[in-house]
């Protein structure tokens, strides 16, 4: 019987047994897919802050954009630099594959192809049953299956409390340097759409993606049918890859011998839906609370709860501002987006922006925002619609 067998080999899952196997646990994780970071899930768009974790390989870092343009439906522009950060383009299947080399350098075994059917707990182990038929046993387990919520109801986790739909696809284009993003009713309903430059293999290429509510592959198609975007794009974009995102976390992230980490436990940045660091995060969180119930052969929801009343005391402000900012920016118009991103460049509100804004935690930025009486007003009026 293994100590953990972890469920997904994603940053999460990964990142879990790499901890758990440096500690000298037994440790199994089980892939579904044949090969580690395929598909590919995101754009892999990350802060120096990741780094704190785990230290990310060079030859994985395919672009460090120096800024990022935010451009509104009618033209307007406005520029953000991070002085105090440095921000990567990952190849994220490469982050996948060092993860999984590193994970398997410490100890931890690793089986692809191998989709996981049930999970099920006992008095005195967890039993994981893959669709083969094949059963494996352990003292724990740790689900990080991303977006595959299948296990959650039986386990009493519940289901993320909001989830959007996504579509990218990586293109050779011409070469490009900051990464932009764009916003309206017309690219994406209740979202955004997203242009991030990068070389792979010398060849500049471009990594689009849309997240909103709906068709995000339609959406996707007519954003870079645009002109001044085609225009960049040297192939025809292929089949994207789609996937659900979940923007708010799940009733629960543990219980008896169970823990759920990442997106499993629907822990995502609402207002980018970005995920990679809260993945290592609270796999970070996870893997403590697991060593800890492992050395005191006590591996009970109580024990566990532990890990996560540490993600909520750490994330949960973050998420909730995030969620009710999010929910604000939906209800605005073509024409307010114009106004919102004039106002984001002025420069007073950059001032503001540069000394709070932080890749990774925007609730400061956030609530610096709000007292600006331009911004404000506008807003506001968007809550009572």
């Amino acid at each position: 019987m293994h100590d953990v067998i972890v469920v997904g080999a994603g940053p999460a899952g990964l990142y879990a047994a790499l901890l758990l196997a440096e500690e000298g646990r037994d440790v199994l994780v089980l892939e579904e897919h044949d090969e580690i970071g395929v598909p590919t899930h995101c754009t892999g768009v990350v802060s120096s802050e990741a780094y704190d974790l785990y230290k990310i390989p060079e030859h994985v870092v395919l672009h460090r954009p120096a800024s990022c343009f935010m451009l509104s439906p009618g033209g307007a522009v406005c520029e953000f630099r991070s002085p105090r950060e440095q921000i990567a383009v990952l190849d994220r299947a490469g982050l996948d594959r060092a993860l999984a080399a590193s994970a398997e350098e410490a100890g931890a075994a690793l089986r692809t192809g191998c989709r996981v059917a049930d999970v099920r707990v006992g008095p005195a182990w967890a039993e994981v049953q893959a669709g083969d038929g094949s059963v494996f046993r352990a003292r724990a387990v740790v689900l990080a299956s991303g977006v595959t919520y299948r296990f959650h109801r039986a386990l009493g986790f519940g289901l993320p409390s909001a989830i959007l739909h996504t579509a990218q696809v990586e293109v050779d284009a011409r070469p490009g340097a900051a990464l932009e993003i764009y916003v309206g009713r017309q690219v994406a309903p209740e979202g955004f759409a997203w242009l991030a430059p990068v070389t792979r293999n010398e060849q500049p290429r471009l990594k689009a993606g849309l997240l909103l509510r709906g068709d995000a592959w339609s959406h996707l198609s007519s954003f870079l049918a645009r002109p001044s975007i085609a225009a960049r794009l040297l192939a025809v974009p292929e089949e994207p890859v789609r996937r659900l995102l979940p923007l708010g976390p799940t009733r629960r992230s543990h219980g008896d011998r169970v823990l759920a980490v990442g997106d499993a436990a629907g822990l995502t940045k609402p207002v980018t839906g970005g995920g990679i660091f809260y993945s290592l995060l609270s796999a970070a969180y996870g893997a403590e609370a697991l060593i800890g119930a492992l050395d005191a052969d006590d591996l009970s929801a109580a024990r566990l709860s532990r890990y996560e009343r540490r993600w909520r005391q750490r994330l949960a402000p973050e998420i909730r501002t995030g969620s009710w900012f999010r929910h604000l920016l939906t209800n605005l118009s073509d024409r307010e987006f114009d106004t919102f991103v004039a106002a984001l460049a002025a420069d007073d509100v950059q001032a503001v922006i540069r000394q709070t804004a932080r890749f990774n935690w925007h609730r400061a930025v956030i609530l610096a925002l709000l007292r600006q009486p331009g911004i404000k007003s506008l807003l506001l009026r968007s809550l009572f619609r």
